[in-house]
C-alpha cells in the first residue's frame, strides 16, 4: 500500500509554514509517519531553512527529507507565484526504496555524474528513477547526464534547477548553496510525461548538410528557406509569430514514422546566416536527422500539455496515481498563460485527484525516448501509480 499526501502553507514565517504544511501532508496521507518527504520553498525561507527542515522531520518522521528553493511552488491544489510559501509531500510505502544524496560544491567536482552513479547504482539497478535538484551555481547538466548514462545506462532523470533569491538546496536538516540534492527511487514504476510547450509547424524533413550545431541544408534546400516556408504554413502566421517563439524540433528516434508529439527534442534557434541560409541550433545536429520547426506560445503550450497528459493517462491504463512530482519552468505559469493554477488544473482534469508536489525552476531534467536531457520552458511530470 502507498500512503501519500501534500501540504501547502502560504505566507508567514518559513518554519511555521513548514510545520503547517507538514501537518497537512501527513494528515492527508492517512498515516502516522512518512518514509520520504520532499520540501520546496521560496527563496525568502533561507534564513529559517534549518528550523523549517527540523519541523518537517519532527512532524513526518521521514528518514529522507530533501528539496530546494524555487521561484514558485505547486501542489495538486494550486500554484503559488510571487508569495512566500512551503510545499511538502509525505510518502510512506514498504516497497519504495529511497536513496537521498547531497553533493556540495558541485562546480568543483569534474566527475559528479560518476560519483552520483556510484551512490545510486544499487538502488536503480533493476529500475526506478532519480530526482535531481541542482543549484544553478556550478551546474553542468550535459556533463552530469552524460557521465551518469555512461556509468549506469539509461535511468530516467527528472527534476529542475533550484530558483529564487537566494538559491539553496535542502537535505535532512541542513541547507546548502552551490550543491546538488536529490533522491533515487525504486520499487515503484514511474510514468513520465514531458510537455515542451511547442506545436510543430510545416513538415518534417531530413537534414542534408550540417556541421556541429549548424544546419546548412534541409531536404537539399537552405535551412533558412525551409524555416520561412514552415512559418508561412501556419494559420494566422503574421499575428501569431509576433508573440510566439520559433524553435527546432529534432527527432530522437530515426526509425519512427510518422512522428508525433513527444518524439522531438526542442531546442532554441541561436543564429542565422542570410547569405548561406544556415541556421544555428542549441544542440549538435547530424546529417540524416529529421527536423521539424516548432512554435511556442500560450496556445501551443496548452495543447502540448493536454497531449502529454492524455498520453500519461493512456499509459496508466486506469490505475490511479498514488503520488507524483511536476517540475515547471519559471517562464511558464501565470506569466505565460495569464491565469493562475493553469497546469495543475489541467493535471487534475486529465488524471484525477492525487498528491502532487513541485516547483517553478531554472530549467528542467526529463527524458525524451530513452535519453535524458536538460530543457527550458518545459513541464516535466512523473507519477507513481498504485499497484
Amino acid at each position: 500500500m502507498i500512503a501519500a499526501g501534500t501540504g501547502l502553507a502560504v505566507g508567514g514565517a518559513a518554519d511555521r509554514a513548514a510545520l503547517e504544511a507538514s501537518l497537512d501532508a501527513l494528515g492527508r496521507s492517512g498515516t502516522d509517519r512518512a518514509d520520504l518527504a520532499l520540501v520546496f520553498v521560496t527563496g525568502d525561507a533561507y534564513p529559517r531553512a534549518h528550523e523549517l527542515l527540523h519541523a518537517v522531520r519532527r512532524v513526518t518522521g521521514a528518514r529522507a527529507v530533501l528539496g530546494c528553493s524555487a521561484a514558485g511552488i505547486l501542489t495538486d491544489r494550486r500554484e503559488v507565484e510571487d508569495e512566500p510559501a512551503v510545499a511538502v509531500l509525505a510518502v510512506r510505502c514498504e516497497r519504495l526504496v529511497a536513496t537521498p544524496f547531497l553533493f556540495e560544491r558541485q562546480g568543483e567536482r569534474s566527475d559528479l555524474g560518476i560519483e552520483l552513479a556510484q551512490r545510486i547504482g544499487g538502488t536503480v539497478a533493476e529500475g526506478g528513477c532519480a530526482l535531481v535538484f541542482p543549484d544553478a551555481m556550478g551546474c553542468n547538466p550535459a556533463a552530469l547526464l552524460a557521465q551518469l548514462d555512461e556509468a549506469l545506462g539509461f535511468v530516467p532523470v527528472l527534476g529542475a534547477v533550484a530558483a529564487g533569491a537566494p538559491m539553496f538546496e535542502l537535505y535532512n536538516t541542513e541547507a546548502a548553496q552551490g550543491a546538488l540534492a536529490g533522491v533515487a527511487l525504486s520499487g515503484l514504476t514511474p510514468v513520465i510525461g514531458v510537455a515542451q510547450g511547442c506545436t510543430p509547424i510545416g513538415e518534417p524533413y531530413v537534414i542534408t548538410r550540417a556541421e556541429a550545431n549548424v544546419i546548412q541544408g534541409i531536404g537539399n534546400r537552405p535551412a533558412l528557406e525551409m524555416l520561412g516556408e514552415a512559418i508561412r504554413s501556419l494559420r494566422d502566421a503574421e499575428a501569431r509569430i509576433q508573440r510566439a517563439g520559433v524553435f527546432a524540433g529534432l527527432a530522437m528516434d530515426p526509425a519512427k514514422s510518422p512522428l508525433e508529439r513527444g518524439d522531438f527534442l526542442v531546442r532554441n534557434l541561436v543564429g542565422a546566416d542570410q547569405s548561406s541560409g544556415a541556421l544555428a541550433v542549441a544542440e549538435r545536429v547530424r546529417v540524416g536527422q529529421t527536423v521539424q520547426f516548432q512554435i511556442r506560445d500560450a496556445e501551443a503550450s496548452r495543447q502540448d500539455l493536454l497531449g502529454m497528459l492524455d498520453e500519461v493517462a493512456t499509459r496508466l491504463g486506469g490505475r490511479r496515481p498514488a503520488f507524483g512530482c511536476y517540475f515547471d519552468c519559471a517562464g511558464r505559469g501565470r506569466g505565460l498563460f495569464g491565469v493562475p493554477d493553469h497546469d495543475v488544473t489541467l493535471i487534475r482534469e486529465r488524471l484525477g485527484e492525487f498528491p502532487l508536489v513541485g516547483f517553478f525552476g531554472n530549467g528542467e531534467f526529463a527524458p525524451i525516448g530513452r535519453q535524458n536531457f536538460f530543457h527550458n520552458y518545459t513541464g516535466a511530470l512523473v507519477v507513481f501509480p498504485e499497484a
